[in-house]
């Protein structure tokens, strides 16, 4: 008798623990998921900034002579989104390749680059609603008489930007049966230089950018009309649906308050 009491008490001791421990299991599954996810905002506002890389392409972004500080369309629009947030901007200079990725890695929360929405970034990136029109040009020196349109290249070179879409554009020319020699460079800047000096033939660049150029740079000019038409997006990590979503918020309030087109006006068409 007194051992099948000590068996009842074994047993009931052992189910109390495996009761108790059953318990334990299931405690972390209830608090996962009942746990709130991170705003992604909330996330930005913990950080205290919102984080912009961007490149150097007058007039949306480029540093001022007198202060050093970079401005440009581009910023302006940077400025809103940041203020609409809440937090300070802080803005990080890179080469133009390095931009996605930067944005990939987390290193940056948003691009705005004068970046042009093609299919091929769409795959890695999610772009905002399309913040300004624009398309490639063909450029020569203003004393080339020659050159009026792509069909004039056969034979020359031609200056692009590394990784851009002039790259891109001037390899399609190529296999298309242009017969041109690409040469690539990794600021649009020394392309255009280098055209201005004789040794490129040509250049392929954006129209809003060379327009800019051409202010200060009257020893080039563009020939032909725009052979590409495209939009400039402003581009964010794969996903990040509601940093995205403030941003178009953004775009919209500045296209309906008429702050778009003031900003167009001051950078684009002025001759600042």
């Amino acid at each position: 008798m007194k051992t099948f009491r000590k068996a009842l008490g074994l047993l009931a001791i052992l189910v109390f623990v495996a009761t108790l421990l059953s318990g334990c299991g299931q405690a972390p599954a209830a608090t996962s998921d009942t746990a709130k996810k991170t705003s992604r905002i909330d996330e930005i506002k913990k950080a205290g900034k919102l984080v912009l890389a961007t490149g150097n392409y007058r007039p949306f972004e480029y540093h001022d002579e007198k202060t050093n500080k970079v401005v440009g369309y581009d910023i302006d629009v940077a400025e809103a989104i940041a203020k609409k947030i809440g937090v300070p901007l802080e803005v990080r200079e890179m080469q133009f390749t390095s931009l996605i990725p930067s944005v990939q890695n987390g290193q940056a929360d948003l691009v705005i680059a004068a970046m042009y929405i093609t299919d091929a970034r769409k795959e890695v990136v999610d772009f905002a609603d399309p913040y300004m029109d624009t398309g490639m040009v063909l450029v020569v020196r203003s004393e080339n008489n020659d050159i009026k349109s792509t069909n004039d290249l056969n034979g020359k070179v031609v200056g692009v930007k590394t990784g851009a879409t002039s790259e891109k554009v001037a390899n399609e020319l190529k296999e298309k049966g242009a017969a041109i020699t690409i040469k690539s460079y990794k600021e649009t800047v020394d392309y255009l230089l280098d055209l201005e000096n004789g040794r490129l033939d040509a250049a392929v660049n954006d129209l809003l950018n060379q327009l800019e150029y051409n202010k200060a740079h009257p020893g080039v000019k563009v020939v032909g009309d725009t052979f590409t038409k495209s939009s400039l997006g402003i581009a964010v990590k794969k996903g990040d649906q509601e940093l995205l979503a403030v941003i178009n918020s953004v775009l919209t309030e500045m296209k309906q308050n008429g702050e778009a087109d003031k900003l167009y006006k001051k950078w684009v068409t002025s001759p600042n």
